[in-house]
């Protein structure tokens, strides 16, 4: 059997080679974070180095995956199968939520959630509870276990039309839907169903949507309206609402409570107030940005472009600091920090 000397193992050390010879698996080398991105229409969840963008893992699946949470431990992460690629667009949509063994980089099992169709918001909370949006039926599921379970410990009816997408408190006590084609905000327990909905009529096509540092404030963008509304996040007063670019389809929230909008019209990302919601900054990008991803210290932002590339964006000098290719149809990541 080959072995090698003390000294050859020292001048391997850090090397893919010396790894594996001392039969470690070969990505232990690999120090640095990683984008764990959704390509729709590849369709696919790829890994990819941050922050040069090598791919490192491409994992097929199957039509239209959408939206991806990972779980507290950086163990598996969940995506929400949505099935057509656009909301406004026919068919019944997908009814599966793929569980994405993130150490192995491969499919580790898929959850049938039929009859719930077009599942696209997917979210979870501290103590790793997950929740998925059923759009068609409007109604919040929640695994209490995700990792061993596949049927829902509780399914919640949000009472809307086409429940596109939610935040979450991160106590998982309360979520916050747009509901895109009623126009509605909705705000709901997803541990008590006999507790009413709350519902504030916001404007025309609310979608990307976000809750404040301090959970006290629920801003969503009206997509087709143009426009970005706060509301209070315990009963929904309305606070303020402000212009934005034309078409906007995201918006994150910063640690000081500043606000990032990704605006589809003009191509770029707006840096809002929280209290006026007037724009401080605007940085131009080469294609709309349908995904905001931030990483864990919020010092960068992976923005998914629709020309099939991501922008990597340094918040603190916001500008582009470069962009790196990806397959069809970026959108929702995680970003798993380096060891």
């Amino acid at each position: 059997m080959w072995r090698l000397t003390r000294r050859e193992m020292l001048a391997l050390t850090g090397s893919t080679l010396a790894l594996s010879a001392l039969g470690l698996p070969a990505r232990a080398a690999e120090a640095g974070p990683t984008l764990v991105l959704v390509e729709k229409d590849a369709p696919a969840v790829s890994f990819y180095e941050l922050p040069q963008g090598k791919r490192l893992a491409s994992v097929p699946l199957p039509t239209q995956p959408h939206e991806i949470v990972a779980d507290p431990a950086g163990r598996y992460a969940y995506i929400a199968q949505y099935g057509v690629a656009r909301w406004r667009g026919p068919g019944a949509g997908g009814d599966k939520v793929f569980v994405i063994d993130l150490a192995a980089r491969s499919l580790h099992r898929t959850i049938d959630l039929s009859p719930y169709r077009r599942l696209h918001g997917i979210r979870m909370d501290r103590a790793g509870r997950l929740y998925v949006l059923a759009e068609m039926e409007s109604v919040l599921l929640r695994f209490d276990d995700p990792a061993n379970s596949d049927l829902p410990d509780q399914a919640v009816p949000v009472g809307g039309v086409r429940s596109h997408y939610f935040v979450l408190r991160r106590d998982g006590q309360r979520a916050y839907v747009a509901d895109s084609l009623s126009g509605l905000a909705i705000l709901v327990d997803p541990h008590d169903p006999s507790r009413a909905p709350l519902k504030r009529f916001t404007g025309k096509g609310p979608e990307g949507c976000c809750l404040s540092p301090d959970e006290k404030v629920f801003y969503v963008v009206n997509r087709y309206g143009g426009e970005i509304v706060a509301l209070d996040a315990q009963d929904l007063r309305e606070l303020r609402r402000a212009p934005t670019r034309g078409e906007a389809v995201r918006v994150v929230s910063l640690p000081d409570g500043r606000l990032i909008v990704s605006n589809e019209a003009d191509r770029s990302l707006s840096l809002l107030h929280p209290e006026t919601l007037t724009e401080e900054r605007r940085l131009a990008l080469e294609a709309a940005a349908p995904g905001l991803n931030l990483d864990a210290g919020r010092q960068r932002l992976y923005a998914a472009l629709d020309d099939n590339r991501v922008a990597v964006v340094d918040l603190a000098g916001w500008k582009v600091d470069g962009y790196f290719p990806t397959q069809a149809g970026p959108d929702s990541a995680v970003v798993l920090a380096g060891a």
